[in-house]
This record gives C-alpha cells, sequence and structure tokens, in this order.
C-alpha cells in the first residue's frame, strides 16, 4: 500500500515538474524577446518600423493563419492596414487577391463591415465565392482590416464567419501587445483550447474545459468561472471539480473576489505587479487569508459590449504572476470569452429572450441612430392614429360610359344596294335631313311596268266602253284598281330608299361610307342615332366594391377628354345581375345627370366616383386589402 502510495506521489511530482517546464517557457521566451528588444535599441531605427506600420506583418500572419485554419474553406485570407496595404496574404500564392483589394478598398471608404456574395474571380472570373471583411480596432482606432475570401455558403455561416473574425479582432489586439515569443505560444495554445471549447454544445461544459486546461498550462491550484447574474455574480465552475456546494465559504469569496475586479472593470492581481495602477483588492486578500502560499490574479471577462463574468487564478505563491504571464491570459481570454458569452445568450430562456429583444428594439427605435428611418416609422404611426379616429367620406370609384337615354334605330326598309351616305357616325343631324340612298333602279323599273300596264287598261276600257261591254267594263274596272294600288306600293317603296334622320341628335353608329355598293337585306341595322340632351352615365363598379351602392346615391364622373370638369350625377338604377368580362365581375349602375354638359357627347368614357358615407379613414385606405386577406384565409379553411 505504501508502495502505491509512494509511486503515486512520484507520478504527481513529476507531472508537477512538466508543467512548471511548459509555465517556465511562457517567462523564458518573454524575457529572450525582451533581450532581443534590448539589443534593437542600440540599433538606430530598429523597432521603429514595426512602430510606424502600426500592426507587426509577422504577428499578422500568424494570427491570419490561426484564423484560417479555425474556418473552413478559405480561398485566401489577408490582413491589410488602414490604408489598405497588405500585411499578409494567406497563402502567399493565392487567387482572387483583386476581388479581396477591392473589397477592403470600399470598406475603409465607407468605414463599414462588408459581406459579399457571388464574387466572381479567378481566371475570365469564372469562380464565384463569398467575400469577408471587418475592421480590427483598438483603443477605439482602427488597426487593420482583416479579409477572407471563402467558398459560397448560406447567410446564417457568412455571419457565423463575420462573429469568428470579430472575436479574432478582439484577440489580435491582445497579442499586438505581447513579445513574438510569446505570441506564438499564446495563439497555438488559444487555437487548442478554441477548437476544445467549441465542441462543447453547453456553456457549463465549456467553462470547465477552460478552466482545467488554463489550470493544466499556468500550473494552478484552482481555477474558478464565475458569470454575472443581474447584480452579483455566481460561480460557475472551478477546475478538476464536477461539482461544487456554493453556499461555502470559499465560493462565496471566490465570488466576492470575481464582483471585485468586475466592478473596477481591470485586473486585480496580488502580488500586486510593477506599474499597474491602483487598485481596490480587499476581497482577493481575503482570499488569501486563509492561506497566505497562494498567488491571485482575477480577470473580468470581456464579450462584446460588456463584462459578463470573471476568471479567478490560484497558484503556489513561490510563482506569483509576473506582467508576461498577466498579457498571456488576457490575450488568450480575449479570443476565448466572447464564444462563452454566445454560449450563454443561446441557453438564455425563451422569456429573457424575448425581454432582450424588446429592449433591443425599443433602444434601436428610440436611440438616435437612424434618423430617417425613425421619423418616416413615427409619421406612419401618427398617419395611423389619424386615420382610426377621424371620418372620411367612402367613395366608390369605376369606369363609365356615356350613352344616351333612348337610342332611335335606322334600319334597311327595302333590300338593296348602297348608292349614296351623306352622314356617318358622330355626325349631329337634323330632324328628316337625309342621311343615306339605296340604288332604286330595280325599282324604277317595276314602276315603268305597271305604269305601261295602267295605260293598257284603260286603253282597253276605252274600247270597252264604246261596244257598251258591261262584263268587260266591270272586268277592266277590277284590274284597273289593281294596278293602280301596285303602282302606290312602288312609289312607296322608292321613296323609303331615302335614309332620313327620324329625330335630331347624334350618330352613334354607321358609317355607309366605306361601304358604297354594298347590298343590304331588309332590317339591317345602318344608322344609330341618340338624341342631343338627354344622356346618361353607365358606370362598371366592381363586386367587392358594391357594398353600400344604393339608388338615389349621389356622386361625381370626370370624363377623360375633360379631366378638370367633374359633373354631378345621381344613381338612378341598379341592374341587378353580374356581368362578367376581361376577367373581372361587376355590376351595370347607371346614372342621370343633375345638370346635363353642353359639350358631353355618347360614348365618352372616363371614372365615376358613387358617394357611399362617411367610414373611418383607416378603413377607406385598408379594407381592399383586408377583405383580400379574409377571402384567402377563407379559402384555406382558416
Amino acid at each position: 500500500m505504501s508502495a502505491l502510495a509512494s509511486k503515486t506521489a512520484a507520478s504527481r511530482a513529476t507531472e508537477r515538474l512538466r508543467r512548471n517546464d511548459q509555465f517556465a517557457d511562457i517567462g523564458n521566451v518573454a524575457q529572450h524577446d525582451r533581450a532581443s528588444s534590448n539589443d534593437e535599441q542600440h540599433i538606430p531605427g530598429a523597432g521603429s518600423a514595426v512602430r510606424a506600420a502600426g500592426l507587426n506583418p509577422e504577428l499578422a500572419g500568424r494570427w491570419l493563419t490561426w484564423q484560417c485554419k479555425m474556418i473552413a474553406d478559405v480561398i485566401t485570407g489577408c490582413v491589410c492596414d488602414p490604408n489598405g496595404k497588405f500585411l499578409s496574404v494567406v497563402p502567399e500564392q493565392s487567387e482572387g487577391l483583386q476581388a479581396l483589394e477591392n473589397a477592403v478598398s470600399t470598406a475603409i471608404s465607407e468605414s463599414r463591415e462588408i459581406v459579399a456574395t457571388e464574387i466572381s474571380f479567378g481566371d475570365s472570373n469564372g469562380q464565384l465565392a463569398d467575400i469577408v471583411v471587418t475592421p480590427v480596432k483598438s483603443g477605439g482606432k482602427t488597426i487593420a482590416y482583416v479579409a477572407l475570401l471563402m467558398t459560397a455558403r448560406p447567410q446564417s455561416r457568412q455571419n457565423v464567419v463575420l462573429q469568428l473574425l470579430q472575436w479574432g479582432g478582439f484577440w489580435l489586439e491582445s497579442l499586438s501587445h505581447l513579445s513574438d515569443g510569446v505570441q506564438i505560444e499564446a495563439g497555438s495554445f488559444t487555437q487548442d483550447l478554441f477548437a476544445a471549447v467549441l465542441q462543447h454544445s453547453h456553456s457549463s461544459k465549456s467553462c470547465l474545459e477552460i478552466v482545467n486546461r488554463m489550470a493544466e498550462r499556468l500550473d494552478c491550484e484552482r481555477v474558478t468561472i464565475g458569470i454575472r447574474k443581474g447584480l452579483v455574480v455566481r460561480t460557475e465552475c472551478i477546475s478538476y471539480l464536477a461539482t461544487f456546494d456554493p453556499r461555502t465559504q470559499l465560493v462565496r469569496k471566490l465570488e466576492a473576489a470575481m464582483e471585485e475586479s468586475l466592478d473596477q472593470n481591470r485586473r486585480v492581481v496580488l502580488p500586486a505587479l510593477y506599474g499597474d495602477p491602483g487598485t481596490i483588492d480587499q476581497a482577493n486578500r481575503e482570499l488569501t487569508s486563509q492561506d497566505a502560499n497562494i498567488a491571485v490574479a482575477t480577470f473580468p471577462l470581456t464579450g462584446q459590449s460588456s463584462n459578463f463574468g470573471a476568471i479567478v487564478f490560484e497558484r503556489d505563491a513561490r510563482r506569483p504572476f509576473d506582467s508576461d504571464t498577466a498579457r498571456w491570459c488576457e490575450s488568450v481570454l480575449s479570443a476565448i470569452a466572447p464564444v462563452v458569452e454566445l454560449k450563454l445568450i443561446d441557453e438564455r430562456p425563451l422569456r429573457s429572450k424575448a425581454v432582450e429583444a424588446c429592449k433591443d428594439t425599443l433602444q434601436k427605435t428610440f436611440g438616435p441612430e437612424q434618423l430617417k428611418l425613425k421619423m418616416a416609422g413615427l409619421a406612419f404611426a401618427m398617419l395611423i392614429a389619424i386615420g382610426s379616429v377621424f371620418n372620411g367620406n367612402y367613395r366608390v370609384s369605376a369606369p363609365a360610359s356615356i350613352e344616351g337615354s333612348v337610342s332611335q334605330v335606322i334600319a334597311a326598309p327595302v333590300a338593296g344596294f348602297i348608292k349614296t351616305a351623306q352622314i356617318r357616325a358622330g355626325d349631329r343631324v337634323s330632324k328628316g335631313q337625309l342621311m343615306a340612298t339605296l340604288d332604286d333602279r330595280s325599282l324604277q323599273l317595276e314602276l315603268n311596268k305597271w305604269q305601261g300596264e295602267a295605260n293598257k287598261v284603260k286603253k282597253a276600257y276605252q274600247e270597252a266602253l264604246a261596244k257598251k261591254a258591261r262584263t268587260e267594263l266591270s272586268i277592266l274596272r277590277a284590274r284597273s284598281d289593281q294596278i293602280d294600288a301596285e303602282l302606290a306600293l312602288v312609289e312607296q317603296r322608292i321613296s323609303r330608299t331615302e335614309l332620313r334622320a327620324p329625330r335630331a341628335g347624334y350618330v352613334t353608329s354607321g358609317d355607309l361610307s366605306q361601304s358604297m355598293g354594298a347590298p343590304v337585306e331588309v332590317g339591317d341595322v345602318l344608322f344609330e342615332v341618340a338624341p342631343l340632351q338627354d344622356y346618361r352615365v353607365i358606370i362598371e363598379v366592381d363586386e367587392r366594391s358594391m357594398a353600400g351602392v344604393q339608388k338615389h346615391n349621389t356622386g361625381q364622373v370626370v370624363i377623360k377628354a375633360m379631366p378638370g370638369k367633374p359633373v354631378d350625377i345621381t344613381v338612378d338604377q341598379i341592374v341587378p345581375m353580374a356581368i362578367s368580362g376581361d376577367g373581372n365581375t361587376y355590376f351595370r349602375v347607371e346614372g342621370v345627370f343633375d345638370k346635363t354638359a353642353s359639350d358631353l357627347r355618347p360614348g365618352m368614357e372616363g371614372i365615376a366616383r358613387i358617394n357611399v358615407g362617411e367610414r373611418k379613414l383607416l378603413w377607406i385606405w385598408t379594407h381592399k386589402v383586408a377583405d383580400r386577406i379574409r377571402l384567402w384565409l377563407w379559402a384555406r379553411g382558416w
């Protein structure tokens, strides 16, 4: 038993020595970098080029390589300075650089993020890809722009890539404050930790992964993460512990230490670091009161907009936290904290999400951004309010046409051929005016025939009278009467070949001038004549607007030829039968003019508006759309 315990103790000591060696790498690398920096100070201009350029190109290249490994299907990536000059390109020989350069130029000129889809690149622009560009800021100032050319993907995945680049921007800002060697070490560790955290679906498991790995890497006795819940911080997880009692005194002290760091929005390190500004560290000192042999470092966890939690590191006081280790921790946490925040946001209950959405909506609605849109929304709301309170005159609009109250038809009285045509449609005629004539040559021949017969009978009658043949005289008198009747009939038919206007008015139809010599049959309609002043208006009201249209409703009609002169009308008759035509169904509504205008003519068309009554303005504006929606819902059984 004692041998097993000795073996276990030996393995623990070996593991502790291995972790100490790993942790010592950070300090050794930092010391080496500081020595190199001191050597550069003896060379005129050494290191100043990097500072003048803003972001170290080597750091930009390493960071871009890590980002491309975390994002799938990246074709080309680049980091540019605020002027658009390339600092790093991954891979070095790649396609699409011109497309990336154009997108970065747009982002710089408009000072915003760019998400472009289906961008052409490659030989003859034969390939399509998506581009995402976002600025990297430090201290409120843009220090670089990062752009990725990647295979096409849905918008939701584009937003995820943009989110990853924004998180990476926080990380790059932290890395820029580290020495080169520590940058490489921190970047490698962060990349592995990032991949491990993303594998977990729940935030508690992600936090436990973070504390365990950080405790192992920094050789800490305990690492604790707390999450802000309202005004207090509650412990989320403790390294190497699957469960813990939140009511214990130790947990309370840890939460107080985290609240102390969050309230000041800065790190608290004990023993204090040289050069750190004065901080309030009472709660952190109470945490070390139980064991004076531990060093404590508490860092706030910063999300996209604010701090959402804190992390406490505790380890042997013989290895206190130095400045390089503190910056290393801040660099790693700046990359990991936004991921944890996003998981916490996704795990909120539905009620909290709804409340947050309402807050965001209210903030966007009443905040200072998008003033034009908000003014338009306010005007729209005022319009709705006015429409809901005030009434207006509801009018039904429909196409209208003018026709005579009566129409006189002139038909062909006899069969024949058109000889002359003096009048055509649109002409004004007086009563008895000659309008057209039919060819009467056949009738004239027939007239001559009967006149010859009459002369023949007359001669025979004179001879019979001389002979005093009474019987023959009786027969010839009957024959003479028959011939006179035929002559009268033929003369009447000849007179009817002249077509004359039955009344004064306007010819509404009929143009025989293009049909000279054409045959006509008895009863063929040749002309229609409407009275001069006795008109009516025919309104074709859509079936969906018939509700409320009644006899004696007043209204107005505007003729297309006289758009500036509306004429008052009154509904006289509604034909109770729907008529279908041109894809619409309408009712024929007849109206009379209150006062006939002298320049109205039959056949004129326009738009009529019938006064139905007063309605709410909002109903007048929206009832057609509302009726269509109701009908659509009814058709689908809702």
